[in-house]
Protein backbone atom coordinates (compact mmCIF):
# COMPACT_ATOMS: atom_id res chain seq x y z
CA UNK A 1 0.00 0.00 0.00
CA UNK A 2 1.12 3.67 -1.03
CA UNK A 3 1.95 6.16 1.99
CA UNK A 4 -1.06 9.15 2.16
CA UNK A 5 -0.33 12.23 2.72
CA UNK A 6 -2.18 15.77 2.10
CA UNK A 7 -2.09 17.61 -0.93
CA UNK A 8 -2.12 21.41 -1.27
CA UNK A 9 -5.59 21.64 -1.11
CA UNK A 10 -6.03 19.73 1.98
CA UNK A 11 -3.68 22.00 3.65
CA UNK A 12 -5.33 25.38 2.22
CA UNK A 13 -8.92 23.99 4.13
CA UNK A 14 -7.12 23.40 7.17
CA UNK A 15 -5.05 26.31 7.14
CA UNK A 16 -8.15 28.49 6.25
CA UNK A 17 -10.18 27.00 9.85
CA UNK A 18 -7.55 27.54 11.77
CA UNK A 19 -7.33 31.06 10.41
CA UNK A 20 -10.68 32.33 11.05
CA UNK A 21 -10.88 30.55 14.23
CA UNK A 22 -8.19 33.19 15.31
CA UNK A 23 -9.86 36.32 13.68
CA UNK A 24 -13.06 35.61 15.71
CA UNK A 25 -11.15 35.33 18.59
CA UNK A 26 -9.33 38.82 17.47
CA UNK A 27 -12.66 40.58 16.48
CA UNK A 28 -13.96 39.53 20.23
CA UNK A 29 -11.00 40.73 22.14
CA UNK A 30 -10.38 44.10 20.37
CA UNK A 31 -13.66 45.10 18.91
CA UNK A 32 -16.29 43.53 21.16
CA UNK A 33 -16.42 44.60 24.56
CA UNK A 34 -15.25 41.88 27.27
CA UNK A 35 -13.84 43.72 30.04
CA UNK A 36 -16.19 41.93 32.59
CA UNK A 37 -16.76 39.25 34.37
CA UNK A 38 -20.38 38.75 33.01
CA UNK A 39 -19.03 40.02 29.51
CA UNK A 40 -16.32 37.50 29.52
CA UNK A 41 -18.38 34.06 30.99
CA UNK A 42 -21.40 34.59 30.16
CA UNK A 43 -21.48 36.69 26.94
CA UNK A 44 -23.77 39.52 28.52
CA UNK A 45 -26.58 36.64 28.67
CA UNK A 46 -27.23 37.29 25.40
CA UNK A 47 -26.95 34.26 23.57
CA UNK A 48 -29.62 32.80 21.41
CA UNK A 49 -30.48 28.67 22.43
CA UNK A 50 -29.25 27.55 18.74
CA UNK A 51 -25.77 29.11 18.83
CA UNK A 52 -25.19 27.83 22.25
CA UNK A 53 -26.44 24.46 21.44
CA UNK A 54 -24.26 24.10 18.63
CA UNK A 55 -21.22 25.21 21.08
CA UNK A 56 -21.99 22.55 23.57
CA UNK A 57 -22.81 19.79 20.87
CA UNK A 58 -19.14 20.98 19.22
CA UNK A 59 -17.20 21.02 22.41
CA UNK A 60 -18.57 17.74 23.70
CA UNK A 61 -17.90 16.31 20.61
CA UNK A 62 -14.60 16.35 20.72
CA UNK A 63 -11.87 14.67 18.66
CA UNK A 64 -12.13 11.29 20.69
CA UNK A 65 -15.76 10.92 19.52
CA UNK A 66 -14.36 11.02 15.74
CA UNK A 67 -11.58 9.10 16.07
CA UNK A 68 -11.82 7.16 19.26
CA UNK A 69 -15.07 5.82 18.84
CA UNK A 70 -14.82 4.24 14.92
CA UNK A 71 -11.47 2.59 16.23
CA UNK A 72 -13.54 0.98 19.34
CA UNK A 73 -16.20 -0.33 16.58
CA UNK A 74 -13.36 -1.41 14.40
CA UNK A 75 -11.43 -3.35 17.32
CA UNK A 76 -14.41 -4.50 19.22
CA UNK A 77 -17.69 -4.20 17.76
CA UNK A 78 -20.72 -1.66 17.42
CA UNK A 79 -21.52 -1.67 21.50
CA UNK A 80 -20.56 2.06 21.42
CA UNK A 81 -23.80 2.59 20.16
CA UNK A 82 -25.93 1.60 23.14
CA UNK A 83 -24.57 4.73 24.74
CA UNK A 84 -27.50 6.25 22.61
CA UNK A 85 -29.76 5.24 25.52
CA UNK A 86 -27.62 7.29 28.10
CA UNK A 87 -27.49 10.29 25.78
CA UNK A 88 -30.98 10.63 26.01
CA UNK A 89 -31.53 9.91 29.92
CA UNK A 90 -28.99 12.43 30.48
CA UNK A 91 -30.63 14.72 28.83
CA UNK A 92 -33.63 14.54 30.44
CA UNK A 93 -32.09 14.24 33.61
CA UNK A 94 -30.06 17.76 32.58
CA UNK A 95 -33.15 19.61 31.88
CA UNK A 96 -35.79 18.34 35.15
CA UNK A 97 -33.40 17.03 38.11
CA UNK A 98 -29.98 19.60 37.73
CA UNK A 99 -30.86 22.71 35.58
CA UNK A 100 -33.90 23.82 37.41
CA UNK A 101 -31.50 24.46 40.77
CA UNK A 102 -28.43 26.32 38.52
CA UNK A 103 -31.20 28.59 36.81
CA UNK A 104 -33.02 29.80 39.72
CA UNK A 105 -29.67 30.36 41.88
CA UNK A 106 -27.91 32.40 38.35
CA UNK A 107 -24.69 31.51 39.86
CA UNK A 108 -21.09 31.97 38.08
CA UNK A 109 -19.83 29.16 39.33
CA UNK A 110 -21.82 26.04 39.51
CA UNK A 111 -19.72 24.54 43.19
CA UNK A 112 -21.15 28.24 44.69
CA UNK A 113 -24.21 25.95 44.54
CA UNK A 114 -22.13 23.98 47.44
CA UNK A 115 -21.22 26.63 49.65
CA UNK A 116 -24.87 27.38 49.53
CA UNK A 117 -25.95 24.01 50.09
CA UNK A 118 -22.95 22.60 52.54
CA UNK A 119 -20.25 24.91 53.05
CA UNK A 120 -17.31 26.86 51.95
CA UNK A 121 -14.67 23.66 52.31
CA UNK A 122 -16.95 21.21 50.47
CA UNK A 123 -17.18 24.08 47.38
CA UNK A 124 -13.29 24.32 47.26
CA UNK A 125 -12.24 20.67 47.51
CA UNK A 126 -15.06 20.18 44.64
CA UNK A 127 -13.49 23.02 42.69
CA UNK A 128 -9.94 21.39 42.68
CA UNK A 129 -11.35 18.15 41.81
CA UNK A 130 -13.10 19.80 38.65
CA UNK A 131 -9.87 21.62 37.64
CA UNK A 132 -7.90 18.63 38.32
CA UNK A 133 -10.19 16.53 36.09
CA UNK A 134 -10.03 19.47 33.09
CA UNK A 135 -6.65 19.47 33.39
CA UNK A 136 -6.03 15.81 32.54
CA UNK A 137 -8.75 15.96 30.26
CA UNK A 138 -7.32 18.50 27.54
CA UNK A 139 -4.05 17.39 26.91
CA UNK A 140 -5.72 14.20 25.84
CA UNK A 141 -8.12 16.41 23.54
CA UNK A 142 -5.88 18.18 21.50
CA UNK A 143 -3.38 15.02 21.14
CA UNK A 144 -6.06 13.35 19.24
CA UNK A 145 -6.12 15.47 16.31
CA UNK A 146 -2.35 15.77 16.50
CA UNK A 147 -2.04 12.28 16.34
CA UNK A 148 -4.17 12.35 13.27
CA UNK A 149 -2.46 15.32 11.69
CA UNK A 150 0.86 13.17 12.25
CA UNK A 151 -0.05 10.46 10.33
CA UNK A 152 -1.14 11.99 7.24
CA UNK A 153 1.48 14.97 7.09
CA UNK A 154 4.81 13.32 8.98
CA UNK A 155 4.76 16.06 11.74
CA UNK A 156 5.87 15.17 14.73
CA UNK A 157 2.99 15.01 17.23
CA UNK A 158 5.20 17.04 19.49
CA UNK A 159 5.54 19.58 17.04
CA UNK A 160 1.63 20.00 16.08
CA UNK A 161 0.50 20.02 19.94
CA UNK A 162 1.95 23.41 20.60
CA UNK A 163 0.92 24.71 17.58
CA UNK A 164 -2.69 24.06 17.87
CA UNK A 165 -2.51 24.86 21.70
CA UNK A 166 -1.60 28.12 20.82
CA UNK A 167 -3.83 29.23 18.58
CA UNK A 168 -6.94 28.04 20.67
CA UNK A 169 -5.11 29.56 23.57
CA UNK A 170 -4.84 33.21 21.76
CA UNK A 171 -8.35 33.14 20.23
CA UNK A 172 -9.87 31.90 23.52
CA UNK A 173 -7.95 33.92 26.02
CA UNK A 174 -8.55 37.15 24.12
CA UNK A 175 -12.31 36.44 23.15
CA UNK A 176 -14.28 34.81 25.99
CA UNK A 177 -17.49 32.91 25.85
CA UNK A 178 -18.64 34.85 22.79
CA UNK A 179 -15.46 33.96 20.89
CA UNK A 180 -15.92 30.37 22.15
CA UNK A 181 -19.74 30.04 21.29
CA UNK A 182 -18.97 31.49 17.39
CA UNK A 183 -15.84 29.52 16.89
CA UNK A 184 -17.39 26.40 17.94
CA UNK A 185 -20.33 26.82 15.63
CA UNK A 186 -18.37 27.49 12.43
CA UNK A 187 -16.08 24.63 13.47
CA UNK A 188 -19.22 22.39 14.31
CA UNK A 189 -20.03 23.03 10.22
CA UNK A 190 -16.69 21.96 9.00
CA UNK A 191 -17.25 18.76 11.50
CA UNK A 192 -20.15 17.34 10.44
CA UNK A 193 -19.47 18.29 6.30
CA UNK A 194 -16.20 15.98 6.81
CA UNK A 195 -17.91 13.41 8.96
CA UNK A 196 -21.07 13.11 6.12
CA UNK A 197 -18.54 13.48 3.23
CA UNK A 198 -16.65 10.77 4.43
CA UNK A 199 -19.93 8.49 5.31
CA UNK A 200 -20.86 9.04 1.40
CA UNK A 201 -17.63 8.19 -0.04
CA UNK A 202 -17.13 5.33 2.56
CA UNK A 203 -20.38 3.13 1.81
CA UNK A 204 -19.75 3.24 -2.03
CA UNK A 205 -16.23 2.37 -1.83
CA UNK A 206 -17.27 -1.03 -0.17
CA UNK A 207 -19.76 -1.30 -2.32
CA UNK A 208 -22.96 -0.29 -0.42
CA UNK A 209 -24.94 -0.28 3.12
CA UNK A 210 -26.44 -4.27 2.49
CA UNK A 211 -22.41 -5.07 1.85
CA UNK A 212 -21.02 -3.15 5.33
CA UNK A 213 -23.92 -5.17 7.27
CA UNK A 214 -22.86 -8.50 5.79
CA UNK A 215 -19.26 -7.93 6.39
CA UNK A 216 -19.76 -6.41 9.75
CA UNK A 217 -22.07 -9.35 11.09
CA UNK A 218 -19.91 -12.08 9.50
CA UNK A 219 -16.86 -10.66 11.72
CA UNK A 220 -18.86 -10.10 15.01
CA UNK A 221 -19.22 -6.50 15.05
CA UNK A 222 -22.89 -6.75 15.29
CA UNK A 223 -23.22 -8.56 18.18
CA UNK A 224 -24.30 -5.69 20.92
CA UNK A 225 -26.80 -7.25 23.34
CA UNK A 226 -24.18 -9.01 25.68
CA UNK A 227 -25.83 -9.10 28.88
CA UNK A 228 -23.12 -10.20 31.28
CA UNK A 229 -23.73 -8.49 34.43
CA UNK A 230 -20.03 -8.86 35.42
CA UNK A 231 -18.10 -5.31 36.15
CA UNK A 232 -14.93 -6.69 35.08
CA UNK A 233 -16.37 -7.39 31.28
CA UNK A 234 -15.18 -4.67 28.86
CA UNK A 235 -18.10 -4.11 26.57
CA UNK A 236 -21.59 -5.03 27.93
CA UNK A 237 -24.79 -3.86 27.11
CA UNK A 238 -24.90 -2.34 31.16
CA UNK A 239 -21.51 -0.72 30.60
CA UNK A 240 -22.69 0.78 27.86
CA UNK A 241 -25.95 1.92 28.49
CA UNK A 242 -25.92 2.76 31.94
CA UNK A 243 -22.19 2.65 33.56
CA UNK A 244 -21.48 5.57 30.78
CA UNK A 245 -24.59 7.22 32.18
CA UNK A 246 -22.78 8.45 35.22
CA UNK A 247 -20.00 9.52 33.31
CA UNK A 248 -22.28 11.77 30.86
CA UNK A 249 -23.92 13.19 33.93
CA UNK A 250 -20.83 13.73 35.74
CA UNK A 251 -19.28 15.84 32.52
CA UNK A 252 -22.26 17.16 31.52
CA UNK A 253 -25.39 17.50 34.09
CA UNK A 254 -22.56 19.33 36.69
CA UNK A 255 -19.76 19.89 34.00
CA UNK A 256 -19.12 23.75 34.88
CA UNK A 257 -18.06 24.15 30.95
CA UNK A 258 -21.68 23.38 29.67
CA UNK A 259 -23.72 24.89 32.66
CA UNK A 260 -21.72 28.24 32.28
CA UNK A 261 -22.52 27.96 28.75
CA UNK A 262 -26.56 27.20 29.19
CA UNK A 263 -26.36 30.33 31.64
CA UNK A 264 -25.39 32.81 29.02
CA UNK A 265 -29.27 32.07 27.80
CA UNK A 266 -31.60 34.12 29.64
CA UNK A 267 -34.28 31.91 29.68
CA UNK A 268 -35.09 28.73 31.14
CA UNK A 269 -37.43 27.82 28.64
CA UNK A 270 -34.56 28.63 25.87
CA UNK A 271 -32.61 26.64 27.58
CA UNK A 272 -34.22 23.53 27.19
CA UNK A 273 -34.68 23.98 23.83
CA UNK A 274 -30.66 23.94 23.90
CA UNK A 275 -30.76 20.80 25.86
CA UNK A 276 -32.87 19.44 23.52
CA UNK A 277 -31.19 19.87 20.44
CA UNK A 278 -27.75 19.25 22.34
CA UNK A 279 -29.33 15.65 22.70
CA UNK A 280 -30.67 15.46 19.11
CA UNK A 281 -27.49 16.10 17.29
CA UNK A 282 -25.60 13.73 19.77
CA UNK A 283 -27.61 11.07 19.29
CA UNK A 284 -27.38 11.74 15.13
CA UNK A 285 -23.06 12.01 15.43
CA UNK A 286 -22.87 8.89 17.97
CA UNK A 287 -24.95 6.52 15.24
CA UNK A 288 -22.61 8.41 12.29
CA UNK A 289 -19.01 7.46 14.13
CA UNK A 290 -20.53 3.95 15.04
CA UNK A 291 -21.14 3.18 11.47
CA UNK A 292 -17.88 5.10 10.44
CA UNK A 293 -16.36 2.00 12.32
CA UNK A 294 -18.62 -0.38 10.87
CA UNK A 295 -16.88 1.22 7.03
CA UNK A 296 -13.83 1.07 8.38
CA UNK A 297 -13.89 -2.86 9.47
CA UNK A 298 -15.78 -3.40 6.00
CA UNK A 299 -12.72 -1.85 4.07
CA UNK A 300 -9.96 -3.35 5.87
CA UNK A 301 -11.60 -6.68 7.12
CA UNK A 302 -9.31 -9.13 5.19
CA UNK A 303 -6.32 -6.24 5.70
CA UNK A 304 -6.03 -4.84 9.21
CA UNK A 305 -3.56 -1.82 8.97
CA UNK A 306 -2.36 -1.56 12.29
CA UNK A 307 -1.60 -5.34 12.36
CA UNK A 308 0.73 -4.81 8.73
CA UNK A 309 2.08 -1.93 10.43
CA UNK A 310 1.14 0.06 8.31
CA UNK A 311 0.24 2.79 11.15
CA UNK A 312 2.12 3.30 14.44
CA UNK A 313 -1.17 3.16 16.79
CA UNK A 314 -4.50 1.98 16.54
CA UNK A 315 -6.23 5.39 17.04
CA UNK A 316 -4.63 6.19 13.22
CA UNK A 317 -6.38 3.62 11.76
CA UNK A 318 -9.44 6.48 11.22
CA UNK A 319 -7.05 8.89 9.30
CA UNK A 320 -5.54 6.53 7.26
CA UNK A 321 -8.60 5.18 6.41
CA UNK A 322 -10.34 8.80 5.16
CA UNK A 323 -7.34 9.11 3.26
CA UNK A 324 -7.02 5.86 1.81
CA UNK A 325 -11.08 6.59 0.26
CA UNK A 326 -10.71 9.94 -0.55
CA UNK A 327 -7.48 9.93 -2.05
CA UNK A 328 -8.51 10.53 -5.60
CA UNK A 329 -10.96 13.41 -4.25
CA UNK A 330 -8.32 16.36 -3.53
CA UNK A 331 -9.78 18.19 -0.26
CA UNK A 332 -11.95 15.85 1.49
CA UNK A 333 -8.93 14.66 3.67
CA UNK A 334 -8.33 17.94 4.68
CA UNK A 335 -12.21 18.65 5.39
CA UNK A 336 -12.49 15.99 7.62
CA UNK A 337 -9.19 16.43 9.04
CA UNK A 338 -10.03 19.99 9.98
CA UNK A 339 -13.67 18.55 11.40
CA UNK A 340 -11.50 16.59 13.79
CA UNK A 341 -9.08 19.41 14.57
CA UNK A 342 -12.22 21.73 15.00
CA UNK A 343 -13.89 19.07 17.80
CA UNK A 344 -11.25 19.36 19.76
CA UNK A 345 -10.31 23.23 19.52
CA UNK A 346 -13.72 23.69 20.79
CA UNK A 347 -13.69 21.14 23.71
CA UNK A 348 -10.25 22.72 24.52
CA UNK A 349 -11.71 26.19 24.17
CA UNK A 350 -14.13 25.56 26.28
CA UNK A 351 -12.49 23.95 28.92
CA UNK A 352 -9.77 26.94 29.21
CA UNK A 353 -12.38 29.17 28.93
CA UNK A 354 -14.33 27.32 31.82
CA UNK A 355 -11.29 26.69 33.70
CA UNK A 356 -9.81 30.27 33.92
CA UNK A 357 -13.41 31.61 35.23
CA UNK A 358 -13.78 28.64 37.64
CA UNK A 359 -10.39 29.40 39.56
CA UNK A 360 -10.84 33.30 39.65
CA UNK A 361 -13.74 32.48 41.43
CA UNK A 362 -13.61 29.80 43.74
CA UNK A 363 -9.77 30.61 44.15
CA UNK A 364 -8.90 34.75 43.52
CA UNK A 365 -11.87 36.37 43.56
CA UNK A 366 -11.48 36.43 47.64
CA UNK A 367 -8.72 38.14 47.62
CA UNK A 368 -9.31 40.81 45.14
CA UNK A 369 -10.43 44.14 46.87
CA UNK A 370 -13.46 46.15 46.30
CA UNK A 371 -12.86 48.94 43.20
CA UNK A 372 -14.46 50.60 40.42
CA UNK A 373 -12.07 48.79 37.61
CA UNK A 374 -12.45 45.16 39.53
CA UNK A 375 -14.33 43.73 36.56
CA UNK A 376 -11.83 44.71 34.27
CA UNK A 377 -8.98 43.68 36.23
CA UNK A 378 -11.06 39.81 36.51
CA UNK A 379 -11.04 39.40 32.94
CA UNK A 380 -7.81 40.51 32.23
CA UNK A 381 -6.69 37.39 35.61
CA UNK A 382 -8.65 35.15 33.61
CA UNK A 383 -6.65 35.76 30.42
CA UNK A 384 -3.53 35.01 31.65
CA UNK A 385 -5.19 32.02 33.79
CA UNK A 386 -6.15 30.67 30.34
CA UNK A 387 -2.37 31.22 29.26
CA UNK A 388 -1.21 29.48 32.11
CA UNK A 389 -3.44 26.55 31.62
CA UNK A 390 -2.83 25.82 27.80
CA UNK A 391 1.18 25.79 28.39
CA UNK A 392 0.22 23.23 31.54
CA UNK A 393 -2.02 21.01 28.83
CA UNK A 394 0.98 21.55 26.24
CA UNK A 395 3.51 19.78 28.72
CA UNK A 396 1.40 16.84 30.14
CA UNK A 397 0.95 15.82 26.36
CA UNK A 398 4.11 14.05 27.03
CA UNK A 399 3.17 11.91 29.35
CA UNK A 400 -0.54 10.98 28.49
CA UNK A 401 0.39 9.60 25.61
CA UNK A 402 1.65 6.77 26.81
CA UNK A 403 -1.65 5.23 28.18
CA UNK A 404 -3.30 3.49 26.15
CA UNK A 405 -6.47 4.08 23.31
CA UNK A 406 -7.80 7.82 23.08
CA UNK A 407 -11.50 6.24 24.47
CA UNK A 408 -10.34 4.31 27.28
CA UNK A 409 -7.88 7.57 28.73
CA UNK A 410 -10.49 9.88 28.87
CA UNK A 411 -13.09 7.44 30.52
CA UNK A 412 -10.51 5.92 32.67
CA UNK A 413 -8.43 8.69 33.98
CA UNK A 414 -11.11 11.30 34.83
CA UNK A 415 -12.82 8.73 36.74
CA UNK A 416 -11.22 8.90 39.56
CA UNK A 417 -12.48 12.11 40.39
CA UNK A 418 -15.84 12.37 38.16
CA UNK A 419 -17.55 9.72 40.05
CA UNK A 420 -16.89 12.22 43.89
CA UNK A 421 -18.10 15.21 41.85
CA UNK A 422 -21.19 14.05 40.25
CA UNK A 423 -21.86 11.83 44.42
CA UNK A 424 -21.45 15.45 45.97
CA UNK A 425 -24.10 16.91 43.25
CA UNK A 426 -26.27 14.32 43.30
CA UNK A 427 -26.58 14.54 47.67
CA UNK A 428 -27.22 18.39 47.65
CA UNK A 429 -30.18 18.46 44.81
CA UNK A 430 -31.55 14.84 45.52
CA UNK A 431 -30.90 13.65 49.32
CA UNK A 432 -31.60 16.70 51.70
CA UNK A 433 -31.15 14.71 54.80
CA UNK A 434 -27.43 14.63 54.01
CA UNK A 435 -25.52 17.71 55.41
CA UNK A 436 -21.92 18.78 54.72
CA UNK A 437 -20.31 16.20 57.06
CA UNK A 438 -21.15 13.73 55.28
CA UNK A 439 -21.07 14.85 52.02
CA UNK A 440 -17.38 15.21 52.77
CA UNK A 441 -16.73 12.48 54.42
CA UNK A 442 -18.63 10.45 50.91
CA UNK A 443 -16.58 12.45 48.53
CA UNK A 444 -13.37 11.70 49.70
CA UNK A 445 -14.02 8.30 50.90
CA UNK A 446 -14.67 7.62 47.02
CA UNK A 447 -12.00 9.66 45.95
CA UNK A 448 -9.28 7.67 47.74
CA UNK A 449 -10.84 4.33 46.98
CA UNK A 450 -11.57 5.16 43.29
CA UNK A 451 -8.01 6.43 42.75
CA UNK A 452 -6.50 3.36 44.35
CA UNK A 453 -8.40 1.33 41.14
CA UNK A 454 -7.76 4.10 38.51
CA UNK A 455 -3.90 3.93 39.45
CA UNK A 456 -3.85 0.17 40.01
CA UNK A 457 -5.84 -0.46 36.56
CA UNK A 458 -3.57 1.35 34.47
CA UNK A 459 -0.64 0.31 36.28
CA UNK A 460 -1.72 -3.54 35.67
CA UNK A 461 -2.69 -2.66 31.88
CA UNK A 462 0.86 -0.76 31.35
CA UNK A 463 2.71 -4.02 32.71
CA UNK A 464 0.56 -6.71 30.43
CA UNK A 465 -0.93 -7.89 33.11
CA UNK A 466 -4.82 -6.56 32.39
CA UNK A 467 -5.27 -7.09 28.70
CA UNK A 468 -8.32 -6.35 26.53
CA UNK A 469 -8.82 -8.43 23.78
CA UNK A 470 -10.15 -7.23 20.31
CA UNK A 471 -12.13 -9.48 17.50
CA UNK A 472 -10.76 -11.34 14.56
CA UNK A 473 -8.53 -9.16 12.36
CA UNK A 474 -6.34 -10.76 9.31
CA UNK A 475 -4.12 -9.77 6.98
CA UNK A 476 -3.78 -12.28 4.52
CA UNK A 477 -5.38 -10.31 1.30
CA UNK A 478 -2.95 -6.99 1.98
CA UNK A 479 -1.26 -6.49 -1.55
CA UNK A 480 2.28 -7.30 -0.18
CA UNK A 481 3.89 -10.52 1.08
CA UNK A 482 2.48 -10.51 4.81
CA UNK A 483 0.47 -13.04 4.53
CA UNK A 484 0.05 -14.36 8.59
CA UNK A 485 -3.60 -14.75 9.49
CA UNK A 486 -4.60 -13.24 12.88
CA UNK A 487 -7.86 -14.81 12.87
CA UNK A 488 -8.03 -15.11 16.32
CA UNK A 489 -8.35 -12.53 18.77
CA UNK A 490 -5.69 -10.93 19.95
CA UNK A 491 -4.16 -13.11 22.74
CA UNK A 492 -0.87 -12.87 24.41
CA UNK A 493 0.71 -15.98 26.29
CA UNK A 494 -1.19 -16.88 29.63
CA UNK A 495 -0.53 -14.67 33.36
CA UNK A 496 1.01 -16.61 36.03
CA UNK A 497 -0.70 -17.00 38.76
CA UNK A 498 1.13 -15.04 40.97
CA UNK A 499 0.95 -12.04 38.91
CA UNK A 500 -2.45 -11.59 38.15
CA UNK A 501 -3.64 -8.44 39.50
CA UNK A 502 -6.43 -8.32 42.39
CA UNK A 503 -10.05 -8.27 40.91
CA UNK A 504 -11.12 -5.23 41.77
CA UNK A 505 -8.50 -3.64 39.48
CA UNK A 506 -10.05 -5.52 36.42
CA UNK A 507 -13.12 -3.47 37.06
CA UNK A 508 -13.83 -2.05 33.33
CA UNK A 509 -13.24 1.61 32.92
CA UNK A 510 -16.79 2.16 32.08
CA UNK A 511 -18.01 1.99 35.95
CA UNK A 512 -15.72 4.53 37.57
CA UNK A 513 -18.06 6.95 37.65
CA UNK A 514 -20.65 4.94 38.73
CA UNK A 515 -19.06 3.38 41.51
CA UNK A 516 -17.15 6.88 42.51
CA UNK A 517 -21.00 8.20 42.73
CA UNK A 518 -22.24 5.50 44.35
CA UNK A 519 -19.89 5.34 46.97
CA UNK A 520 -19.96 8.90 47.84
CA UNK A 521 -23.97 8.68 48.11
CA UNK A 522 -23.72 5.52 50.48
CA UNK A 523 -21.22 6.73 52.46
CA UNK A 524 -22.52 10.27 53.05
CA UNK A 525 -25.99 9.17 53.78
CA UNK A 526 -24.71 6.70 56.53
CA UNK A 527 -22.13 9.77 57.88
CA UNK A 528 -25.70 12.22 58.15
CA UNK A 529 -27.06 9.82 60.03
CA UNK A 530 -24.85 8.81 62.58
CA UNK A 531 -24.14 12.27 63.29
CA UNK A 532 -27.28 13.26 62.93
CA UNK A 533 -27.08 15.45 60.02
CA UNK A 534 -30.58 14.15 59.04
CA UNK A 535 -33.02 17.45 59.65
CA UNK A 536 -34.02 18.36 56.31
CA UNK A 537 -36.11 21.54 57.88
CA UNK A 538 -32.65 23.32 58.19
CA UNK A 539 -32.18 22.84 54.44
CA UNK A 540 -33.55 25.74 51.92
CA UNK A 541 -35.96 23.95 49.38
CA UNK A 542 -34.23 25.77 46.47
CA UNK A 543 -31.79 24.18 47.18
CA UNK A 544 -33.35 20.77 46.43
CA UNK A 545 -34.29 19.99 42.67
CA UNK A 546 -38.04 20.49 42.14
CA UNK A 547 -38.18 16.56 41.49
CA UNK A 548 -37.35 16.25 45.36
CA UNK A 549 -38.59 19.52 46.53
CA UNK A 550 -42.54 18.44 46.53
CA UNK A 551 -41.55 15.79 48.93
CA UNK A 552 -40.12 17.72 51.58
CA UNK A 553 -42.35 18.42 54.90
CA UNK A 554 -43.79 21.62 53.80
CA UNK A 555 -46.19 21.09 56.18
CA UNK A 556 -43.82 21.90 59.14
CA UNK A 557 -42.69 25.26 57.28
CA UNK A 558 -45.90 26.64 57.05
CA UNK A 559 -46.79 25.82 61.01
CA UNK A 560 -43.33 27.66 61.94
CA UNK A 561 -44.57 30.08 59.40
CA UNK A 562 -48.32 30.61 60.75
CA UNK A 563 -47.25 30.29 64.84
CA UNK A 564 -44.75 33.81 64.00
CA UNK A 565 -48.00 35.31 62.13
CA UNK A 566 -49.94 34.64 65.54
CA UNK A 567 -47.68 35.74 67.92
CA UNK A 568 -47.18 38.95 65.58
CA UNK A 569 -50.89 39.37 65.34
CA UNK A 570 -51.00 38.86 69.17
CA UNK A 571 -48.39 41.51 69.92
CA UNK A 572 -50.16 43.73 67.17
CA UNK A 573 -53.62 43.48 69.34
CA UNK A 574 -51.67 43.47 72.73
CA UNK A 575 -50.17 46.84 71.66
CA UNK A 576 -53.58 48.46 70.05
CA UNK A 577 -54.85 47.80 73.80
CA UNK A 578 -51.98 49.50 75.45
CA UNK A 579 -52.39 52.69 72.66
CA UNK A 580 -56.34 52.61 73.75
CA UNK A 581 -55.90 52.23 77.27
CA UNK A 582 -53.52 55.32 77.37
CA UNK A 583 -56.08 57.47 75.21
CA UNK A 584 -58.70 56.77 77.70
CA UNK A 585 -56.56 57.97 80.60
CA UNK A 586 -55.64 61.11 78.28
CA UNK A 587 -59.13 61.71 78.20
CA UNK A 588 -60.01 60.97 82.01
Amino acid sequence: MEKLVFSWIDYLLFGSLLGLSLLIGIYFGFFSKQDSVNEYLFGGKTMGYIPVATSILASLLSGITFLGVPTEVYFHGCQYFLTVINTICTGLITAYVFMPVFYKLQIASIYEYLELRFSRRIRSFASSLYILSLLVYVPIVIYVPALAFSQVTGFSVHLISPVLSIICITYTSMGGVKAVVWTDTIQFMFTMGGLVTVLVIGVRSVGGFLNVWKISNEGGRLDIFDFNPSPFVRNTFWGMAFGTLFTSLSHFAVGQKFIQRFLAIEAQADINKAILLKTVGTVIIDVGVVFTGLLMYAKYHDCDPASAKLVQRSDQVVPYYVMDITKNIPGISGLFLAGIVSSALSTMSASINTLSGLIYDDFIDQWMSESSNKDAKAANIMKVISVIIGCISVAMIFVIEHLGTVLEMSYSIRGAVDGPLLGIFILGMCVPCVGKKGALTGACTALLFMSWIVIGSKWHILNKRIRYSTLSMTVENCPYPLNESLTETTTLPPINPEDEPMILFQTTFLFFVFFGSMITVVVGVATSFLLGESDVSKVNPEHITPAIRRFLPTKKYLEVNLDVLHQQEHLLAEKDKEIDSDKKIAKD
